[in-house]
C-alpha cells in the first residue's frame, strides 16, 4: 500500500479530522452542514496565506517574476481541476463558484443560440443556481421579443428525477436539459447517464456537480454531459472558487458575457469567458484541496460516505414521529451520498434547528433553496432538517445527535 494512502481504520479517519483547525478551535462543536460549505483543511489554509503572505501579486499583469510565478500557478490549477474531472485544461473556467458557472452557461450559450419557441427542461425541485438562470434567462429574451419555455419535469418519490416526465416532456425544441449530479435535498444519484441515453445526443446537458465533487469520482467521458459546474467551497477549497467545464462541441456556440481585462490568449475560452482579477488564493486552494482528496483516495472517501450515512439512517429512523424526506430514508439504497433529511409530526424544523444549535449541533433547515414552482409561489411542502456529513464527521457525533432528537421530540 502507498504510504499515501489512509486505511480504512477508525483511528486513521480521526487523523483526517485533526487536519481541520476547526474542531480544534470549536471543541464539541458538531458540524452536519457540509452540503452547504465544507470545512478546510490546514494545508488549504496554508496555500491561501502562503499566497497572501510571500506571494501577492496580479497574474497576467506584468512581466516581473512575482507575476508570472502567479499565472503559472493558477494554470498549475486548471491542470489539476482538468485530470480530476477528466477533462483537458483548455476547457476548463475559473468562477466564483456554481451560481456563477450556472449563470455563465445560460448567458452565454442561451444569449447566442436560443430562438423562439425553443425548450429548456428543468426540475422545480432542484436547487435555486440550477433553475433560476434559466428563468432570468427565459426573462431576458422576452424583452426582445423571444418567446422560450421552460418545461419542468419533477423527482420520484424514492429521490431521484422522474425519467417518466422526462421523456413525456421531450420535443424537437428541446434544446437543454438542466441536471444535478447528487441532490441537495434527498441526497440521490440522479441517473445522469440513464438521462444522457433518454434525451439522445442532440439535447445538451447542463449538469452541477456540487453535491457529488468532494466523494464521487467525475469522469466526463462516462457522463457526456456539455457543461459541467461546481463550488470548490463544497470540495475543502476556499469560498469564492468555482469552476466550469464546457465540452469542445460548445466552445463556440458561447458569447462573451462579461468583457473586459483578463485573460492574454485571446482565441481562448477563458479569453471568452474570464474577465478581470480572479480570486487568485481561491483559485490555487482548488489545486490543494484536489491533492487533499487525491491523498486519502477518491474511492476511500466514497465508502466512508456511505458508512456514515448508514450510520445516521440506523441511529435516527425509530425516533417516534420521524418522517424522512425522498432519498435515502425512503428508497431502502445500499449507497448513500452524505445526506439526510427529515422532519418530526410533533416539532418545527426550524425550532429544531435552534435547539439542536443550543447542544452545538449544526444543521441546515427550511426549504434548502428549492424552487418549487414556476411562480416561486410554491405550497404546502414539508419543511426539513437536513444534515449532511463530510470525512471529518464521526460516528459518536451521529449518536449524539440522535440522543438529542430523542430528547427534543420525546
Amino acid at each position: 500500500m502507498s504510504k499515501s494512502k489512509i486505511p480504512d481504520r477508525s483511528q486513521d479517519w480521526s487523523k483526517v479530522r485533526a487536519q481541520f483547525p476547526f474542531f480544534k478551535n470549536n471543541p464539541g462543536a458538531i458540524f452536519f452542514d457540509s452540503a452547504s460549505t465544507t470545512q478546510k483543511p490546514e494545508s488549504v489554509l496554508r496555500a491561501e496565506s502562503r499566497f497572501y503572505r510571500r506571494e501577492c501579486s496580479n497574474a497576467g499583469r506584468a512581466s516581473y517574476a512575482n507575476s508570472t510565478r502567479t499565472s503559472a500557478r493558477i494554470e498549475s490549477a486548471r491542470v489539476a481541476v482538468a485530470r480530476f474531472i477528466n477533462g483537458n485544461a483548455e476547457d476548463i473556467v475559473f468562477t466564483s463558484g456554481a451560481t456563477e458557472s450556472l449563470n455563465t452557461v445560460a448567458l452565454a450559450w442561451g444569449l447566442k443560440n436560443l430562438e423562439d419557441g425553443d425548450e429548456i427542461m428543468v426540475c422545480m425541485q432542484d436547487h435555486k443556481s440550477a433553475v433560476r438562470p434559466w428563468l432570468n434567462l427565459q426573462e431576458l429574451l422576452a424583452r426582445f421579443g423571444k418567446t422560450i419555455n421552460i418545461v419542468p419535469f419533477g423527482i420520484h418519490k424514492e429521490g431521484d428525477y422522474e425519467l417518466a416526465d422526462i421523456r413525456n416532456g421531450l420535443s424537437p425544441r428541446t434544446r437543454l436539459i438542466a441536471l444535478v449530479h447528487v441532490h441537495h435535498v434527498y441526497g440521490m444519484d440522479m441517473e445522469v447517464e440513464t438521462i444522457r441515453d433518454i434525451v439522445g445526443g442532440d439535447v445538451l446537458i447542463s449538469l452541477d456537480a456540487s453535491q457529488s465533487i468532494a466523494h464521487r469520482q467525475i469522469d466526463l467521458n462516462k457522463l457526456k454531459v456539455d457543461f459541467l459546474s461546481f463550488s470548490g467551497h463544497k470540495m475543502f477549497a476556499m469560498n469564492g472558487s468555482g469552476v466550469l467545464w464546457v465540452s469542445p462541441r460548445c466552445r463556440n456556440m458561447l458569447t462573451s458575457i462579461k468583457p473586459g481585462g483578463g485573460y492574454a490568449e485571446q482565441n481562448s475560452l477563458q479569453a471568452l469567458l474570464e474577465s478581470g482579477t480572479p480570486n487568485i488564493p481561491a483559485v490555487l486552494s482548488l489545486e490543494s484541496a484536489i491533492a487533499f482528496i487525491e491523498k486519502l483516495g477518491m474511492e476511500r472517501i466514497e465508502t466512508r460516505l456511505h458508512e456514515l450515512t448508514r450510520t445516521l439512517y440506523k441511529e435516527i429512523k425509530d425516533i417516534p414521529g420521524i418522517n424522512f424526506s425522498p432519498g435515502y430514508g425512503l428508497c431502502g439504497c445500499p449507497q448513500g451520498f452524505g445526506i439526510l433529511s427529515f422532519c418530526f409530526d410533533q416539532a418545527s424544523t426550524s425550532d429544531l434547528a435552534f435547539a439542536l444549535d443550543a447542544e452545538n449541533i449544526m444543521l441546515r433547515s427550511g426549504d434548502h433553496c428549492q424552487t418549487k414552482s414556476l411562480d416561486e409561489g410554491g405550497g404546502n411542502e414539508p419543511q426539513y432538517l437536513r444534515a449532511s456529513l463530510q470525512i471529518y464527521n464521526t460516528e459518536e457525533e451521529i449518536k449524539e445527535l440522535a440522543q438529542v432528537l430523542r430528547h427534543l421530540v420525546g
